[in-house]
C-alpha cells in the first residue's frame, strides 16, 4: 500500500467507515475546539533549517533508545479502545501493521480483543496501557496478564476519568459494533469485571502501585503541567505522556504541542517525555522533537490506515512518517535526532 499523505489515508477512510464508526473515532468532545488546536499549534513552531552542516542523506539516523528498547524511528502507536469500529481483525489489524513497520505499539485496557491475543500479533515492542479498575483485584489480574504476554512497560492513563465520545457519537445513541466485548474482561478469554466500572480518584501512588506490582516501568499518560510531571516523577514514573486524550475528553484545553516544553523543562531530563496529539506529518514530530520530546505516539492515523488496508495500511501510516522524517532531519540540517533541538525552531534558544 503506497500513502502520499496521511490526509488521504483519513480521506479514504472516511468513505470506508460507518458513521457510528468515524464520530467515535475521528471527531472529539464538545465544541472539538481542542481536537483543532492539536494540529494548529504545531504551526505555532516554525522549522529554521541549518545549511551547509555536511548532513549526509545517505546515513541519517532515526534511531533512538526508549525505556531499553533501540527503536528505528521515534514514532509509536498510542493506545486506542475499539479497533473492531474500523477492521474485523481489531487490534490484530493495528498490532500487526505496527510490528511490520518495527514500531512499538501500545495496546489498550479497552480493546475489543484480549491483551494476550494482542501481544501474539505484533513481532515489535509493546507497552499495555492500564485503567484502574474499582475491583482492585480485577486490576492486578489484568496487570500480571501484561507482563506475562511480555508487555515491557505499563502506561497510565491519568486522563481519560470516564468515556471520551463526541456529541454526534451519542447523538447516534452510542453503537458500540455488535457482539463487541472488552476483551481483557471478557471471561471467554479469562478476564473478569467490568471495564466500564473504572476508579477515578487516581493519586500518585498508583505509579508505585503499579510499578512495585508488575516490575516494570511505569509511562504516566495524560500530563499536561510541569508540575505534574515532576509530581510523576518523583512517585516513580520512568516516563511521562503529554497529551490530552487526543481531544477525547475535555474540551478547551490546550494543544499537547503547546505544553510540551513546560513538561520537558519540569523534568529536566530525568526521564524520557512522550508526546500525543495531533501528529499527522514527519515535520510535526521534527517539531516535538525540537522542543524536547524523545518520541511521539499516534492514534487516529493507525485507525485510518487500517480502516483502509488493514496491517499492511498501518505499516504503510507509520512508514510514511518515518520518510517523512528522514527527508525533514535532512533539509533542516541534522544528521541524528540528538542534533534536533530548539535550535532548530524560529525563535527558540538552542
Amino acid at each position: 500500500m503506497s500513502v502520499v499523505s496521511l490526509a488521504d489515508v483519513e480521506a479514504q477512510a472516511r468513505g470506508i467507515m460507518s458513521e457510528a464508526a468515524w464520530a467515535f473515532v475521528a471527531e472529539g468532545s464538545g465544541d472539538g475546539w481542542t481536537l483543532g488546536e492539536n494540529r494548529r499549534a504545531f504551526n505555532d513552531f516554525p522549522i529554521v533549517p541549518r545549511r551547509l552542516r555536511g548532513v549526509d542523506g545517505a546515513s541519517v539516523s532515526l534511531g533512538v533508545r526508549l525505556l531499553g528498547h533501540d527503536l528505528p524511528y521515534p514514532i509509536l502507536v498510542a493506545p486506542s479502545g475499539v479497533h473492531l469500529f474500523v477492521h474485523p481483525t481489531a487490534e490484530a489489524a493495528t498490532a500487526g501493521g505496527a510490528g511490520r513497520a518495527g514500531a512499538l505499539y501500545t495496546a489498550s485496557g479497552a480493546s475489543t480483543l484480549p491483551l494476550e491475543a494482542i501481544a501474539q500479533a505484533t513481532t515489535g515492542p509493546k507497552w499495555f496501557q492500564s485503567y484502574v479498575n474499582s475491583d482492585t483485584g480485577v486490576t492486578r489480574d489484568i496487570l500480571l496478564r501484561a507482563k506475562n504476554a511480555g508487555y515491557t512497560a505499563i502506561v497510565l492513563t491519568a486522563d481519560a476519568l470516564g468515556p471520551g465520545m463526541s456529541d454526534h457519537f451519542v447523538r447516534l445513541g452510542m453503537p458500540f459494533p455488535p457482539g463487541m466485548t472488552f476483551g481483557n474482561n471478557d471471561p471467554r478469554d479469562g478476564g473478569r469485571g467490568n471495564f466500564l466500572d473504572q476508579r477515578t480518584a487516581l493519586t500518585l501512588d498508583d505509579i508505585g502501585t503499579i510499578g512495585s506490582l508488575t516490575g516494570l516501568p511505569v509511562v504516566v499518560k495524560g500530563i499536561m503541567r510541569g508540575s505534574d510531571a515532576r509530581d510523576a516523577v518523583s512517585a516513580g514514573a520512568a516516563a511521562v505522556q503529554v497529551s490530552n486524550h487526543g481531544g477525547r475528553q475535555i474540551d478547551g484545553v490546550p494543544a499537547s504541542v503547546s505544553v510540551l516544553s513546560e513538561v520537558v523543562d519540569a523534568v529536566g531530563g530525568s526521564v524520557p517525555v512522550l508526546l500525543d496529539g495531533g501528529i499527522r506529518r514527519g515535520v510535526d514530530v521534527f517539531r516535538a522533537l525540537a522542543l524536547g520530546a524523545t518520541a511521539v505516539a499516534t492514534a487516529r492515523p493507525i485507525l485510518f490506515g487500517a480502516a483502509v488496508g488493514g496491517a499492511a495500511g498501518v505499516a504503510a501510516v507509520l512508514e510514511r512518517l518515518r520518510d517523512e522524517l528522514h527527508h525533514t532531519m535532512l533539509l533542516a540540517g541534522t544528521q541524528a535526532v540528538g542534533d534536533i533541538s530548539r535550535g532548530c525552531l524560529r525563535g527558540m534558544a538552542a
